[in-house]
């Protein structure tokens, strides 16, 4: 509690201290901060997921075509595209608030926007409950903390993702907040390179392992990973 606490206390301090910057560049992508709460304008500025942004530029090449699953504001999606040079990539979001958002960023970026799917990634298609978050990383179909409404969104599995794309992706990109587990492992086996982060405290340990094992299964060998997201190669 005093943690979470001081947290407030350090997030609200730092809004009203940088409270006249409109945006923020984080590994060349610049990010518009209109609407986000006080504890994402701190890690916008602490950097938001660039350890995850520098595991992905170390696996993707410019040949390679993408598709991201849990896209969020489009952070990793502006830096793959203007720093890798990839020019076939799909974003995909469950988030239906998001949309203005993501496009002001790949504005202010400079970078052309892709392909964007709302919708929610998951085993069939159909429907799901999301729950949207006051911090926007933290949204998901499953419960959260800090969750302000829920609401229905499409969901659309892997399979039919990748038949109505005008290319084929080769390579995965999943953030998806402990959604991951409920996407069949065989649904994998459509690429060669797959980065994942993983949510055992959403999930279960035991679910995420047996996802993770799954996922060999299907011919893949992990090659790297940091904090919670792994990279997997074909093998």
């Amino acid at each position: 509690m005093i943690t979470n606490l001081a947290r407030t206390v350090r997030d609200y301090a730092f809004a009203a201290a940088t409270a006249g910057k409109k945006s923020v560049t984080v590994e060349g992508a610049t990010l518009s901060l209109e609407g986000v709460s006080s504890r994402m304008r701190y890690v916008m500025f602490r950097g938001y997921e660039t350890r995850d942004a520098e595991l992905a530029e170390k696996f993707i090449t410019k040949t390679d075509k993408v598709i991201e699953a849990g896209s969020s504001i489009g952070f990793m999606a502006i830096t793959i595209i203007k720093n890798i040079g990839v020019s076939h990539y799909c974003m995909v979001e469950a988030n239906p608030r998001l949309g203005k958002i993501v496009r002001e960023n790949f504005r202010l970026s400079s970078v052309p926007f892709p392909i964007w799917k709302n919708v929610a990634v998951g085993a069939s298609d159909g429907e799901i409950s999301f729950g949207i978050g006051k911090n926007f990383w933290s949204s998901s179909t499953l419960a959260r903390d800090n969750e302000l409404e829920r609401v229905t969104v499409p969901m659309v599995s892997v399979p039919t993702l990748l038949r109505d794309l005008p290319f084929s992706p080769n390579v995965l990109i999943m953030d998806i907040e402990g959604a991951e587990t409920s996407i069949p492992a065989s649904d994998f086996r459509h690429f060669d390179k797959l980065i994942i982060e993983f949510h055992p405290k959403l999930s279960g340990t035991a679910t995420t392992d047996e996802l993770k094992r799954g996922i060999i299964d299907q011919g893949f060998k992990e090659v790297a990973s940091a904090g919670g997201t792994s990279v997997f190669l074909k093998v």
